[in-house]
């Protein structure tokens, strides 16, 4: 019976091993102290290392540590709920470039019931996210007619200034008043518009730069970013912005993508501001965004609020959807990538609603703990 009851044992141990190495998706398990204690041909080859070299070892051996340091913590936390968890990683890989999985968790128990440790599949969604992110550029393209106005806007002041200033500096030296002391002056006094007009051009280049890892970032500085390059465009529509935040004096940190969050709060404060000169060609309207940040327990919370008239309902069903526009020459491009940059990249949520005459675009972000 014994000899009957191993031979099975080994036969089923061989066919799970085989099943498991047959699988394409790098597949682990981990015991309660986050110790690797089985993996497939899959993960050892993602990973570089024999399987020999990987039994035993700790996660920050073959993962980031802003990776291992998070899922050191989720893993804890779902050994005690016993829920599944997923999640998206970034892994680079040696030659220096990057790979995207899901990593959908599981726990498993002994045979007395006790927690054993954590299962792990992962998931290659690289071409999936490479996909998402050439739809993104595009969309983030779309934006540059108004980021363009804008700078056009922002440039103005300083030209007139260097004008002015090369016109002095000419007056001067026909009169023979030009000195060290004058030159100086002059050169120092353009030189401050040529990097004020310089810096609108970094900000300008790095909104263009996508995003490839998430990372913590202000929303209060990446607002300020925003109203850097457009503001100027705002303010000569004599629209006025309103921040309010929960904490004036502390920064409220993000867990994302910063240059595709900057290009959905762009791409809403635009559509605002449109609407809002629209209503100005016909009568003379005092426009107003305000623009609210706070937290709950679980989320980041963002409020962007205009007062150029609610939306009909029949179009706010459809304001997410892909090439739907009520404006002439608009792509119905903006509003879909952002659902996608929100909901599928940063695993949060965007909806819109009309409270009272004003439109209320709410964009939820999880905490980073969460």
């Amino acid at each position: 019976m014994n000899t009957k009851y191993d031979t099975a044992l080994v036969n089923k141990l061989n066919f799970e091993d085989v099943l498991l190495n047959s699988l394409p998706n790098p597949v682990y398990y981990k015991d309660i102290e986050g110790r690797f204690i089985q993996c497939n041909t899959s993960f050892s080859n993602l990973v570089n290392s024999s399987k020999e070299d990987i039994i035993g070892k700790l996660a920050y051996e073959f993962f980031p540590k802003e990776t291992s340091n998070r899922h050191k913590l989720i893993d804890k936390k779902i050994m005690k709920t016993l829920e599944n968890y997923l999640d998206e990683i970034v892994f680079p890989l040696p030659d220096g470039s990057i790979k995207y999985f899901t990593l959908n968790k599981a726990v498993y128990l002994n045979q007395d019931g006790t927690v054993g440790g954590i299962v792990c599949v992962m998931n290659d969604i690289t071409q999936r996210i490479k996909e998402k992110e050439l739809l993104i550029q595009q969309s983030k393209f779309a934006e540059m007619g108004e980021m363009i106005a804008s700078i056009a806007h922002q440039w103005n002041e300083p030209l007139v200034e260097l004008s002015a200033q090369v016109q002095k500096m000419q007056l001067l030296y026909s009169m023979d008043k030009i000195d060290k002391s004058n030159m100086s002056t002059f050169v120092y006094d353009m030189m401050i518009q040529i990097q004020y007009m310089s810096e609108t051009l970094s900000d300008f280049r790095n909104f263009l730069k996508p995003s490839t890892i998430k990372k913590e970032f202000g929303i209060k500085k990446a607002l300020k970013d925003i109203f850097e390059i457009v503001g100027k465009q705002i303010f000569y529509f004599n629209i006025k912005v309103n921040f309010d935040y929960e904490n004036d004096e502390e920064e409220i940190y993000i867990y994302g993508y910063e240059n595709e969050l900057k290009q959905v709060l762009l791409n809403i404060i635009n559509n605002a501001k449109n609407k809002i000169v629209k209503i100005n060609e016909d009568k003379n309207f005092i426009g107003e965004i305000a623009i609210k940040v706070f937290t709950d327990s679980k989320f980041n919370i963002i409020e962007i609020i205009d007062n150029a008239g609610s939306i009909k309902e029949d179009v706010k069903k459809h304001i997410f959807e892909p090439f739907f526009t009520t404006k002439f020459g608009g792509t119905g491009f903006g509003l879909y990538m952002a659902k996608v940059i929100i909901e599928d990249k940063m695993l949060g949520s965007i909806d819109v609603n009309n409270i009272l005459n004003n439109v209320v675009f709410t964009i939820k972000i999880p905490k980073k703990n969460n």
